[in-house]
């Protein structure tokens, strides 16, 4: 099997890539990556064993050369961050939306399976608790960046027969191509360097998605491994969370201080999502936020 990962050196892609590289069933992995975030640790990290690199951007890259030679396209690169997103507007649905085409054009050209990245982000203030009984339902996106994954998943639905679309929740936990704009990676930061977390007002003792790096990981290995590629759509999230909960847990390892700050997404509620249909598939989730906070301070803290 040979697979193509966009935006393979980033948070998600760095950890996947050390993982795929040691399945002795995947021959080659082709990476797309512009390094726009200077992430080049992820790089220099990994093994080079059967592992071929294109430092070019997807939005400009030439499809043509990898006809035939892919089974299987994972798709991360994006611009990412929610709340600065709101300051780049135009750029954000413009690439995401743009990059998402490219791909799907590749896939549905060589009949591929597509695995996208998606985000629990898109759910907004729809339900207290979403599964996969009304995950279908009314969207309400609070930032462009959701709006962004609500109109690539709505592109990839129209144009392709193989596909699976996983929400993922706010992810956590170390990876060489770590990025701190996501609540747990960023408030272990913050308590790492002595400065204030940053907590948006009113979402302290709200309840949302998120995601280990070991379950985003390994639930894409999953849908590889079954060929989950029918069309299908999974909510992935390890533990719903309150902000007070990650705060305390920091509090154990790291005296902290909390500077309250506003964002234009505060018309949120709170809500959280279940994971019940890929575990109904047979998933089973092994990570812990808990435990990536732990990790995470014990490799910031000097």
């Amino acid at each position: 099997m040979r697979i193509l990962i966009t935006g393979g050196f980033g948070h998600i892609g760095s950890a996947l890539l050390a993982h795929l590289i040691k399945d002795k069933k995947i021959k080659e992995i082709i990476v797309i990556d512009n390094f726009i975030s200077n992430r080049f640790n992820s790089y220099i990290n990994i093994s080079k064993k059967k592992l071929r690199v294109f430092n070019e951007d997807v939005l400009n890259f030439n499809f043509d050369k990898l006809d035939k030679i892919v089974d299987c396209v994972i798709h991360l690169a994006a611009i990412t961050n929610a709340e600065k997103s709101f300051e780049h507007e135009a750029k954000v649905l413009k690439n995401n939306l743009n990059g998402t085409r490219k791909i799907a054009e590749f896939v549905k050209k060589n009949n591929l399976g597509l695995i996208f990245a998606s985000s629990t982000s898109v759910y907004g203030n729809q339900f207290k608790v979403i599964n996969s009984k009304n995950n279908l339902g009314y969207l309400n996106p609070q930032s462009p960046y959701a709006k962004s994954k609500i109109l690539e998943e709505e592109l990839i639905q129209s144009k392709l027969k193989k596909y699976c679309i996983m929400r993922f929740g706010t992810i956590s936990g170390l990876s060489d191509g770590i990025r701190f704009h996501t609540a747990v990676n960023k408030f272990c930061y913050q308590a790492a360097f002595n400065k204030p977390l940053s907590i948006w007002t009113k979402f302290y003792r709200k309840k949302r998605p998120y995601l280990s790096l070991v379950d985003c990981v390994n639930s894409i290995q999953f849908v590889i491994k079954k060929k989950l590629f029918n069309q299908i759509l999974f909510d992935v999230v390890t533990e719903n969370l309150k902000v007070i909960e990650i705060v305390e847990e920091i509090k154990k390892y790291k005296k902290i201080k909390i500077n309250y700050v506003q964002t234009r997404m505060l018309n949120q509620f709170s809500y959280e999502v279940h994971s019940d249909k890929i575990i109904s598939y047979g998933f089973k989730f092994k990570g812990k936020i808990f435990k990536d906070i732990k990790n995470l301070l014990k490799n910031l803290i000097c």
